[in-house]
């Protein structure tokens, strides 16, 4: 055993020579198991504090990156510019509304009538008489021209009143181009399909240090770099990047502070770094408010962002990663600097390193030997062929797909997922469609994230996972059809209805995380989560289309799409099982056995647990 002098380290109160019942309790746990290492460390001490702390600092600018372009693509009210009366000199002047001013129905076909039709706004926003005009005056006195000379116009002349420049008037995304708004928003969703798979590689495979500081210097280059974009394909390309590394950011921060502290304190890391993205939206809309230049707001948050490579000095390698990947050396002194930092002595015992005097080739045979070892005395014992195959042959997506159960559960998850992600970024995203008042609106469909992360882990607990899932998205989908189905007038009403829609969407997608994991086995857990999620993400590619639809065609089109998939799905999981109190499945069997808890609903609400979940089963 390798001894270590503690000369220079302190010792728990109380610790003393001659007390063998600490000194046995104190053998107890694996040689770097860090869970072990933990109750000795303390789940949260000042070392792993610092970490958490740090890795602070950036989380409020992936919510900045992502929610960004509901301000730099935002669509302000346009017109055409009528040559001869938008005369730069006489725009503002005498009381004139320099965008509505009286000879606007003299000058543009349409704009006098109050018919809010597609075909109406095409004419008031993209065409004008053909008539010469030589002055204000004359545009005032206005002229004998008929519908049939009228003609498309090339330029136009936008309201600033919400937003002052964007990408939309930038790049005149209007008329005939106005197709192309979209773009930006579905490159950046279609963006963050692939960052988690490419970041998650890498961060498995270098270290989460090496990764973050990747994504952070990639980042700050393409935000930045966006803001000299010169037409929309350059533009959608580097959102597309930036999503790729904005989600790898996100994540690896997300993984690297959770892992750093003990179970006991995962869930409220976890749930800290989810409240900082959305104070993250939220701060977005206040700077936007003040800063309503596109290009100015990609600087604001692409410049600071290159600070954060700083923090590969500041923050330590991940403990657990380096315990994973066999870097005992560079384990243990991280561990022994947390010991001196968190005031704490950690056993001899649990800083051994496992085989350090055998060679990579000694390891192999070992670990040949142990596995033969291990399948005779499985053959001796002469084991249930249930539980031989469960022990030794590995469970795999191909083995979800034979099962009709697992398939029908993944297929559910799927579209739930859609649904949700769906309607979580199209509420934001529409929410310019409904509300005069966009930035205090904007503002609220932010901030109702916050509790409701806290109604559901409140909520989760009192009715179970499967009817939080299916009565959270029946809610929302309810609010958002109210939404649609008011008339415009009922402003304060529709903006009311649509929190409720968003506040329950986001109940949802928590619980989704949780539900998913505990419907599948050890296995193949991340590879049916990251299935779904994925899935999730292409509705967050439909969300921008429909947000974009909203504001062409119908405001209440949105809404009432994603009440109808929220309603409809929400029916469709009640068939999933309720895992509520259940233990997590090891393999394919037991998580088929769940099935025996889709039930009647009423069993979900009662008190006595015993009655509402029974053992697993078996075929």
């Amino acid at each position: 055993m390798e001894s270590r002098d503690h000369s220079d380290q302190p010792k728990p109160a109380g610790q003393q020579d001659g007390q063998p019942k600490e000194e046995k309790e104190n053998l107890k746990g694996e040689a770097f198991n860090y869970d072990d290492i933990l109750e000795h460390l303390g789940q949260i001490g000042k070392f792993q504090l610092r970490t958490v702390l740090w890795l602070i600092v950036p989380a409020l600018f992936p919510a900045f990156v992502t929610m960004s372009l509901t301000f730099t693509g935002g669509v302000p009210d346009y017109r055409c510019f009528v040559d001869g009366c938008d005369e730069v000199e006489s725009q503002g002047q005498d009381g004139m509304d320099y965008f509505s001013p009286p000879w606007l129905n003299n000058t543009i076909p349409g704009w006098e009538g109050e018919s809010s039709s597609t075909d109406n706004r095409v004419k008031k926003q993209c065409y004008v008489y053909n008539h010469t005009w030589n002055n204000v005056e004359e545009c005032l006195a206005g002229s004998d021209v008929g519908i049939d000379q009228e003609i498309q116009c090339n330029e136009w002349v936008y309201d600033d009143s919400i937003f002052g420049s964007t990408v939309v008037t930038d790049f005149e995304l209007v008329c005939d181009d106005e197709n192309k708004r979209p773009i930006p928003g579905m490159a950046y969703m279609a963006g963050n399909v692939f960052g988690p798979v490419l970041f998650g590689f890498l961060s498995d495979k270098t270290g989460r240090k090496p990764a973050f500081t990747l994504s952070v210097i990639l980042l700050s280059i393409l935000v930045t770099s966006a803001a000299f974009s010169t037409n929309i394909i350059t533009f959608s390309v580097l959102r597309f990047l930036s999503a790729i590394c904005n989600i790898g950011f996100f994540d690896i921060y997300f993984v690297w502070g959770v892992e750093a502290v003990g179970g006991k304190y995962r869930v409220a890391v976890g749930f800290m770094f989810q409240v900082l993205f959305t104070t993250g939206a939220a701060v977005l809309g206040i700077i936007a408010y003040f800063v309503r230049d596109w290009r100015k707001l990609h600087l604001i948050m692409g410049v600071p962002i290159f600070t954060f490579v700083s923090l590969y000095w500041m923050v330590p390698e991940s403990i657990r990663w380096l315990i994973a990947k066999k870097r005992y050396k560079e384990a243990k002194e991280l561990i022994l600097k947390a010991s001196k930092v968190n005031k704490k002595s950690i056993p001899d015992h649990l800083l051994v390193i496992p085989n350090q005097h055998l060679s990579e080739q000694q390891e192999k045979e070992m670990a040949v030997f142990t596995i033969q070892s291990e399948e005779i005395l499985i053959k001796e014992n002469r084991t249930t062929t249930t539980m031989d195959s469960t022990e030794n042959s590995e469970e795999g997506v191909m083995d979800i797909l034979r099962s009709t159960v697992m398939v029908k559960r993944i297929v559910i998850l799927m579209t739930a997922w859609f649904a949700c992600v769906m309607s979580y970024y199209g509420i934001t995203f529409a929410a310019n469609n409904i509300s005069r008042n966009f930035y205090i609106n904007y503002e609220l469909i932010m901030l109702v994230e916050i509790p409701a992360y806290v109604f559901f882990i409140y909520i989760t607990e009192k009715i179970g996972r499967r009817l939080t899932i299916s009565a959270g998205l029946m809610i929302s989908g309810l609010g958002c059809l109210i939404t649609g189905l008011l008339p415009a007038d009922q402003e304060v009403m529709q903006v009311v209805f649509s929190l409720i829609g968003k506040f329950f969407v986001s109940t949802v997608l928590a619980a989704l995380y949780a539900g998913t994991i505990e419907l599948f086995p050890t296995e193949t857990r991340a590879i049916a989560m990251g299935i779904c999620s994925t899935f999730g993400r292409f509705g967050g590619i439909v969300a921008p289309l429909l947000a974009d639809a909203g504001s062409r065609i119908d405001p209440a089109l949105p809404y009432i799409i994603f009440a109808i998939a929220n309603i409809a799905v929400g029916v469709l999981c009640f068939l999933l099982p309720e895992t509520k109190n259940l233990p997590l499945p090891n393999n394919i069997q037991e998580a088929i056995d769940m099935e025996k808890h889709t039930i009647s609903l009423r069993r979900c609400c009662k008190k006595n647990d015993e009655t509402v979940i029974p053992p697993f089963g078996k075929k």
